[in-house]
């Protein structure tokens, strides 16, 4: 069965003998119909009663005329009569027409059984691999309708996951149609896979007054990889501005993206009239702890009761809590929010509190651990619902071993080559990528930032500096992020927290 159209298949042979058999029973009865017109009888063909006496009389008058040696002189040579053909003779053709008649329905019936078999079997098929959500077995062609004539516009790629339109599917089916991208796909590239998790986070970004439009021939990306290749040329409103070399847009009710080198120009265009913050807060938190818990730093503790507070004011105002990522490219300003607050965490103690207020408020966190504290015991942090792990150092987090700095941190004296080993080790033990950190009692210097840049790090925060915790878009230096600490409840009021924001 051609993948690119689908038709009901009839056993061609069986179709070929058939015809050939009907083709001969013709021949035969035209060949008859021939020889019946032609055919002149003779005294040897067979006479009927009614030609019986006349043929006696001939005879007879043979006998008479005998001559003495036997022979027979005959006074003049008779005409030979015509014979009547038998009834017989006329009725064959109809016989045979009529078993010619028999044997086209038997195969005909034979060929409609046939055919709705295969139809149904067909239909099945097709219903095997149609799903509410399928993924993609290998690269294959997309398509667009045009006319009622399907056409190739471009490509999927192997394991990408569609959702498609609702349809009854039947033996007119040909292609699924890819539900918001008015393309369609051979549904025998496909098989069913269960309902994919979208990210809705996107739907939080203000989108910029900026559209791009595609090559003609341009490539979508989803996750890193290649989703979708489109062979005309588009337009979209951006979202992620020009990140990496990218441009981020939605399609298919998703986050994808496009690289710089298939877009032919942007232009202005007006997609949103709401304003990008003009600074974010960074919130520092230590140890957010439940009634069975203890917590002996009166500084640093917070109740579980007061966490719960706060986060469900920025939860019922409409608050959108960036990732470390989010962070990064609002500060470098390809990402805009328009209300939004970055929440963190030092030291990695009694985190399971902050995890569940968290994830209650679908908010999000990120907790900087001192993974030599931690190594054994490091799988406690896999089951995190709402918080984000990096690196707090491995075992540099120590104070007043060196001078200077807020409290004499040890990476202010470490070297360099040092520095780098220890968040090599870090990083390994806590078993993520490195991209933003955390001073250890908030202090650094210049051969500290030098020593994050080479081992990958890509942003990292202070502590109480700047207005207020505030950093501001493409002004802030990304590896001297400002923080305002929050302190427990005795130090700080409700209303001075709400302050910070």
């Amino acid at each position: 069965m051609e993948k690119e159209n689908i038709d009901i298949s009839i056993n061609q042979e069986k179709t070929e003998d058939f015809t050939e058999l009907m083709n001969n029973v013709n021949s035969d009865i035209q060949k008859m119909q021939n020889d019946i017109e032609t055919l002149n009888i003779t005294d040897s063909i067979p006479v009927d009663n009614d030609n019986v006496d006349d043929s006696f009389d001939d005879f007879a008058d043979l006998i008479r005329r005998r001559d003495y040696k036997g022979k027979v002189e005959l006074n003049e040579k008779k005409p030979v009569k015509k014979r009547k053909l038998k009834k017989w003779v006329y009725v064959l053709p109809l016989i045979i027409l009529a078993g010619g008649f028999g044997i086209y329905k038997i195969i005909d019936d034979r060929q409609n059984k046939m055919r709705e078999r295969e139809r149904e079997e067909l239909v099945q098929t097709i219903k095997s691999h149609y799903n509410k959500y399928v993924k993609v077995d290998v690269d294959t062609d997309l398509y667009s309708k045009e006319n009622d004539k399907y056409k190739k516009i471009g490509k999927v790629y192997k394991d990408a996951i569609l959702e498609l339109e609702d349809i009854d599917v039947d033996d007119n089916t040909k292609y699924f149609a890819i539900k918001d991208m008015e393309y369609y796909i051979n549904p025998f590239d496909v098989d069913k896979t269960d309902q994919i998790k979208i990210d809705n986070r996107y739907k939080n970004y203000l989108p910029f007054n900026t559209n791009i439009v595609t090559k003609d021939s341009f490539t979508i990306y989803l996750d890193g990889d290649k989703f979708i290749t489109i062979n005309k040329s588009m337009e979209f409103p951006v979202i992620i501005n020009n990140y990496n070399d990218k441009y981020y847009v939605e399609y298919n009710n998703r986050l994808v993206s496009i690289k710089k080198d298939d877009i032919q120009s942007t232009k202005e265009s007006k997609n949103t009239d709401k304003k990008n913050q003009s600074k974010m807060t960074t919130l520092a938190y230590h140890r957010v702890y439940d009634t069975t818990d203890k917590c002996t730093d009166s500084y640093v503790c917070l109740k579980k009761e007061v966490f719960d507070k706060q986060m469900k004011y920025l939860s019922d105002n409409d608050y959108f809590t960036l990732t470390l990522k989010e962070m990064y490219m609002y500060l470098k300003g390809n990402l805009q929010i328009e209300k939004g607050v970055v929440i963190t965490f030092d030291d990695g103690y009694l985190y399971k509190a902050s995890d569940d207020v968290l994830d209650k408020y679908g908010l999000n966190g990120t907790m900087f651990v001192i993974s030599g504290d931690f190594i054994d015991k490091y799988d406690q942090f896999k089951d995190l619902k709402a918080i984000e792990i990096q690196s707090h150092t491995h075992k540099m987090h120590k104070n007043y071993v060196c001078t200077g700095g807020n409290q004499g941190g040890k990476m202010l004296c470490a070297g360099k080559e040092a520095i780098i080993e220890d968040l090599k080790i870090s990083h390994e033990a806590l078993g993520i990528e490195p991209f933003g950190f955390a001073y250890p009692f908030y202090d650094y210097n210049d051969t500290i930032i030098s020593a994050l840049q080479e081992a990958g790090i890509k942003m990292a925060f202070i502590g109480r500096a700047g207005v207020m915790g505030r950093s501001t878009p493409k002004v802030t230096n990304v590896y001297k992020i400002p923080r305002m600490t929050v302190w427990e409840e005795s130090l700080m009021s409700f209303a001075s927290w709400k302050s910070y924001l």
